[in-house]
């Protein structure tokens, strides 16, 4: 899926000086790419302009060479997976909770079996106790894997991950690279500003104040 910002400006205000400037990126299938940048950058507000929830004041943005618009805003989404960095997924059992994303309809087909979904969560080296604990229980690095696991088992061909590592150690890292680069044909784009993760991916753009 190929995905281009063409010369970016956005603000949240007319009366603000611009969050995002000049701001240009371009992702072709299987790309990994990072978008890095300190907190406060607009790195999360890409993700928003991207997917139509917020429009840029001047620039482009292109999906499959095509300007994004009304008419394919709608198959980019059902296209994509968007992990936030603190993911929430309610209160409930996780073997509960985990479900709720594949209940829409052009979820519904890719839906796992628990067995699956145990093997994966086992990748990412959480116990398979965790199927049984309440989700809000979970420490702030084991909801980061359960939503790495979700997006992975998702089979969508655009994620969208929100600092994939701030809460992980090196040992979890290299759980979910390993896990998240088994599909050679996904674009992968990420924010971040972790060196580790940086290091990984094969493109990084940065965003600056």
């Amino acid at each position: 899926m190929s995905i281009i910002f063409d010369q970016i400006d956005f603000s949240y205000s007319k009366n603000e000086d611009p969050l995002i400037q000049g701001f240009s990126l371009e992702a072709e299938p299987g790309d990994r790419l990072a978008i890095k940048g300190e907190s406060g950058t607009g790195k999360t507000t890409i993700f928003r302009l991207l997917l139509g929830f917020e429009i840029p004041d001047q620039g482009t943005i292109l999906f499959q060479r095509e300007k994004l618009n009304p008419s394919n805003i709608k198959g980019l989404r059902q296209q994509t997976t968007w992990l936030p960095q603190d993911l929430d997924l309610g209160q409930g059992l996780l073997k509960e909770v985990f479900y709720h994303p594949f209940q829409f309809k052009s979820n519904l087909a890719n839906s796992p079996s628990e067995e699956t979904v145990l093997e994966t969560i086992n990748e990412l080296g959480l116990p398979q106790k965790l199927w049984v604990e309440k989700f809000e229980n979970l420490s702030t690095g084991q909801r980061q894997r359960v939503g790495i696991a979700l997006c992975y088992l998702l089979q969508k061909p655009i994620l969208l991950l929100d600092e994939p590592t701030s809460a992980l150690d090196d040992a979890s890292k290299e759980k979910v690279t390993e896990l998240l680069y088994k599909k050679k044909s996904r674009t992968i784009i990420s924010t971040s500003h972790d060196p580790w993760w940086l290091e990984r991916c094969e493109k990084v753009v940065e965003l600056s104040n």
